[in-house]
């Protein structure tokens, strides 16, 4: 039995926790996981509770603040109570602390760098080169393989696995959730609604995405933006702007991504840089159409547009042109669409990503 200790720095319950539950729940039998989380004790726990709800063992690593100093000491108390085989951080702040605290062997998982503020860009240029001293370093993409080699990793420590999801559960989801979450946005369901799914942030290019729809000149068809963070006020400006107010809806945070692509008649991806966008996945797993930019995997994934329509980042007029021909040509998007779910099937499932990943852990312990 390998026991594989998992450490991320979460206040909510998104992506990359969907990510690693799912993981965990894939497991197979010699191999047992323990997912662990910083936290005040008298805040809420989201990712924790979920894990928990679902019979993974848990482990709050207690802080006062996000810059506690007494935080390595008590991962490495945690640790070494819990005696892991392996242990495995997913975001820069538990690779740090994890490279601090314990010897045991070492797994650093990167999705991606933001590089979204000065602050961010510095404890990013840490972590790369805090994962230069980890046995495994896994990425999800070609493009994270080149960056990290650049900075100095070795080649061999390398592993690309790339993300996985239960296509099946989420798009009993979506279907589930599509007409509350048209029905909470006030949508009836004949209106045209684009999905942009992710955190408002300047790497994921929600500014492109308003700008191209501005241009599309439809005034029947909404855009919605699920999700929150720092670019929030100047999108909406930026959307005031070009007098879109009631058509472009920012629902803020929520908890039922797989409701919102239910809800959805088309997902676009505009951003500037990603790994392998779970985001993405999720979307090809309900079946709706997809519109996503040239970055990371993407092109990859959707077979360079078979399984969905491909376009270069910052480029607002071919967005809206893309946009608009899975708007009028229903009968070839719904091909993409369909060829894109078996796809996400059969390569980007989430029993054969946690096979992998296994792998790598047991060969470690």
């Amino acid at each position: 039995m390998t026991r594989v200790f998992h450490l991320r720095n979460s206040d909510r319950f998104g992506g990359p926790e969907r990510l690693i539950l799912d993981q965990v729940l894939a497991a197979g039998a010699d191999t047992q996981h323990i997912v662990a989380s910083f936290g005040t004790p008298d805040a809420a726990h989201p990712f924790l509770d979920r894990a928990r709800a679902e019979g993974v063992e848990t482990c709050l690593i207690p802080q006062s603040s996000s810059y506690d100093p007494r935080a390595p000491g008590r991962v490495r108390a945690a640790v070494r109570q819990l005696t892991p085989d392996v242990v495995v951080g997913h975001d820069y702040k538990a690779n740090i602390f994890l490279a601090l605290a314990t010897d045991r062997p070492r797994v650093a998982v990167v999705h991606g760098y933001t590089s979204e503020d000065s602050k961010i860009r510095m404890f990013e240029a840490i972590d790369r080169r805090v994962v230069r001293s980890a046995e495994a370093v896994v990425v999800v993409s070609d493009v994270l393989r080149a960056q990290l080699l650049e900075a100095g990793v070795p080649p061999e420590r390398i592993h690309e696995v790339p993300n996985g999801v239960n296509a099946d559960r989420i798009a009993a989801a979506a279907h589930e959730g599509r007409a509350s979450v048209r029905a909470a946005l006030g949508l009836a369901d004949e209106v045209p609604l684009v999905l942009v799914l992710g955190r408002l942030s300047p790497e994921k290019g929600q500014d492109t995405a308003i700008d191209a729809f501005a241009a599309l000149g439809r005034e029947d068809v909404r855009l919605l933006l699920v999700g929150d963070g720092a670019s929030r006020e100047a999108l909406e400006l930026r959307a005031a702007s070009h007098d879109l107010s009631g058509r472009v809806l920012f629902a803020g945070w929520r908890d039922d991504p797989w409701a919102c692509l239910g809800a959805a008649d088309l997902f676009l991806l505009p951003s500037r840089s990603e790994g392998l966008p779970l985001a993405l996945l999720e979307a090809l797993a309900t079946g709706v159409p997809v519109v996503a930019t040239r970055v990371g995997a993407v092109a990859e994934v959707l077979e360079d547009g078979g399984c969905g329509l491909v376009i270069e980042p910052d480029e607002a007029a071919d967005m809206t042109s893309a946009i608009r021909t899975v708007l009028d040509d229903e009968e070839g998007a719904r091909a993409r669409a369909n060829r894109g779910a078996r796809r996400v099937r059969e390569a980007y499932s989430v029993g054969a990503q946690a096979r992998r990943l296994e792998a790598i852990y047991a060969s470690l312990a």
